[in-house]
């Protein structure tokens, strides 16, 4: 297991953390988004500062296109595909929304072979299948208690197309994602680091944020409650875990991975939060939930030893 692939494991954990809180912060979907991506961009910008200040280099060294493709890439898959996420999470729960996250490897290996010619092996691809039957067995199963229930509820055929959505604005913006940090000949983009891209991605949708607010003249609204202090401490360690760390090591998965291996490690996040719930809600781990992780591991095996 390489670099990349440790990367999106570690991602995956980190969001499970992030979607535990964020499924509890009583806001609604677009003031979370909002409020996450102003405060992710003040910190990013903070780190990428300090590490290049002691080693002495420029903090962007990206070219016109790697930001045009990192700016598209920002656009569909966190500030539209993130508050679709967040929508879906409030209606169906961690649980449910969970399990049509896990349709993003989907969408990201027919993005992947149309968009970038990438080609799996049949081991791969039997690994891609059996790590989302594993974590479909682990998070169908009933009785997850109290955390399977939306905070914001609504239909659930509204839930699950915002979760559809948003996983195939997920795999969207992982292709872009892949092309800006990667580099593409073919495009005229060079590549960057993935701190620069991560700073990148989440600064412009701070600011795609900012302008959206500034558009329909609810920005004062939208800050004063996404930033209000009693609201705001509930989901800042939200904020470190998901647009700070965990999208810094997603984008070294992209540049380290194929993209359909990188979303498809990235999506075992409903294994980090089986341990989590027994943590912190006290939900027994049954013999399906544990035959469900075992399956999905295997899976995750396979797919990066093809």
């Amino acid at each position: 297991m390489g670099t990349g692939e440790l990367a999106a494991l570690t991602a995956a954990a980190l969001w499970a953390c992030s979607s535990l809180i964020y499924s509890r912060t009583r806001l609604s979907a677009w003031q979370i988004n909002f409020g996450k991506n102003i405060l992710a961009s003040l910190i990013l910008c903070l780190h990428l500062y300090i590490l290049t200040s002691l080693t002495g280099r420029s903090m962007f060294a990206a070219d016109r296109n790697t930001w045009i493709l990192l700016a598209i890439s920002s656009i569909v898959g966190i500030v539209i595909g993130d508050t679709f996420y967040f929508r879906s999470l409030q209606i169906l729960g961690p649980r449910r929304a969970l399990i049509v996250s896990t349709t993003s490897p989907v969408f990201a290996t027919i993005a992947g072979w149309i968009g970038l010619g990438e080609s799996l092996e049949i081991v791969s691809l039997l690994g891609i299948f059996l790590t989302l039957a594993g974590i479909t067995i682990v998070i169908a199963e009933r009785g997850t208690a109290e955390v399977t229930a939306g905070k914001l509820p609504a239909s659930m055929t509204r839930g699950v197309v915002m979760g559809l959505l948003g996983s195939v604005c997920n795999a969207g913006g992982a292709t872009f994602s892949h092309l800006g940090t990667l580099g593409n000949k073919t495009l005229s983009a060079s590549g960057c680091d993935p701190l620069e891209a991560t700073v990148i991605r989440v600064c412009v949708a701070a600011a795609s944020s900012i302008a959206a607010g500034l558009a329909t003249g609810a920005l004062i609204k939208t800050a004063r409650r996404s930033f209000d202090w009693s609201t705001l401490k509930s989901y800042l360690p939200a904020v470190i875990c998901g647009p700070w760390l965990g999208i810094w090591m997603s984008q070294i998965a992209y540049r380290q991975c194929q993209l359909a291996i990188a979303i498809t490690l990235t999506c075992t996040t409903p294994l980090f939060v089986m341990p989590l719930l027994r943590i912190l809600y006290g939900y027994r781990i049954t013999v399906r939930g544990f035959i469900g992780a075992i399956v999905a591991l295997a899976g995750v095996y396979l797919t990066v030893a093809g």
